[in-house]
Formats: structure tokens, sequence, C-alpha cells
């Protein structure tokens, strides 16, 4: 237990930091309300892995550009693959082919950040398997949306807004901005994933808590 909240607080403190340096509302699904000020959000987020490769794909909307600066600006869709070694961050490529619904996408990553293979791609099917070769490692792998019947990245923003209602209504009556809000799957083990869910305002100061998306449980917050 005490790990795993390690791995936890190690994962805010990271994100926190990541939009730092970028920087020099109901649980119940059917009344659930979209927000407008949300620069980043994730609708999917399909994962899989052999002895050899872990693999995620992202589907969502987000900022062109993030900018924390308190607002949600130029905001597409993206989908995003990330293909993450187990056993070897040496290859000097890793190409995939991704499959379902009787279509398939395919392409090859060159550089990777911190061990990580990761690129932007134009995904227009749902995705069943990828299937990741490297070197002489070849992985056919089965993926699954971990959000299948989980609550949605707008139930995440609610339970936060709940969460940090005080808060918010406060700078609301000092006439403060809204904060701009930032959604994101994050994960320390591969087993267990949560919301990491950010209420950005001016300059480096966040409110910031971990959602379970299974059960709508907050985790950690700060």
């Amino acid at each position: 237990m005490k790990k795993k909240l390690f791995l936890l607080v190690t994962l805010i403190a990271v994100l926190l930091c990541a939009v730092s340096v970028l920087t020099a509302c109901n649980l119940i699904k059917k009344d659930k309300q979209e927000c407008d000020n949300v620069s980043r959000q994730t609708n999917a987020y399909f994962v899989g892995e052999s002895s050899a490769f872990a693999v995620s794909i992202e589907k969502g909307k987000r900022e062109r550009t993030f900018i924390a600066d308190g607002k949600a600006t130029d905001v597409v869709e993206f989908c995003q693959i990330t293909v993450t070694p187990l056993a070897s961050n040496s290859y000097e490529s890793v190409s995939f082919v991704i499959s379902g619904e009787d279509s398939t996408l395919s392409g090859e990553i060159t550089t990777a950040d911190y061990g990580e293979y990761s690129a932007t791609i134009e995904l227009n099917f749902t995705p069943t398997s990828v299937t990741v070769t490297a070197g002489s490692d070849v992985s056919e792998i089965e993926l699954s949306n971990i959000l299948d019947g989980a609550l949605s990245s707008a139930d995440a923003v609610n339970i936060a807004k709940e969460a940090f209602k005080d808060k918010l209504l406060q700078e609301s009556e000092e006439g403060l901005g809204e904060r701009e809000i930032y959604v994101k799957i994050i994960t320390g083990d591969r087993l267990n994933y949560y919301y990491y869910v950010s209420f950005i305002g001016d300059g480096v100061d966040y409110l910031a808590m971990l959602i379970d998306p299974k059960t709508g449980d907050i985790v950690s917050k700060r």
C-alpha cells in the first residue's frame, strides 16, 4: 500500500512539473454536464501488453499547443499511440500495425522519450489489436478500452468540481477567472488507472486530484 501511494504521489508531482514547465459538472452519467474550459480530456484509452512491449492508444481532445494559462483555446481532437519496451529501450525504431473493424493502420516511430516511443496518429476505427515490431522482436497484442463502462472525463471533472467547490466558489466571489481544466489518464503499474484532474490558475497555481474511473472514488488530492 505504501509503495502504491508513493507511486501515485510521484505521478502527481511529475504531471504538475510538466504543466509548470509549459507555463515560462454530476457523477450520474445521464445528468453529466460538459465543461467549456477543458484544455485536455481523454475519451478512450486502449491498452495491452506482451512480454516485450506495453502499448496504449489514447483518444480525446486537447489544445493544439498546450499553454497552462487558465484558458482552453484551439482545442482539437487527437489520438496518440505509445509503445513502451519492457525488456530493452535501445531499438532504433518501432513499427506498428493497428487492427480493428476490418481496418488497419500502420506506422513507424523513430525517436523515444524516456524509453517510450510515442506518435500522434489518425485513427478512424476502434482498435482491437496491434502488432509491434522492433528489431527481431515481434508481438501481437490484444487491446481493451479501460474506460468501457467507466466514468467519462466529464464525470471526473464534475466529481473534482464538487470536491473543490468551496475553493472555486470563493474564487468566483472574489472575481477571479474560471480555471482551465486538464484531464489525463495515468498509471503507475499498468494495472490500476486513474483520472488525473487539474484545475489550472495563474502561474503555478493548481488544484489536482486522482479519481478511480470505475468507482468515482477520490484517491488523492492537493
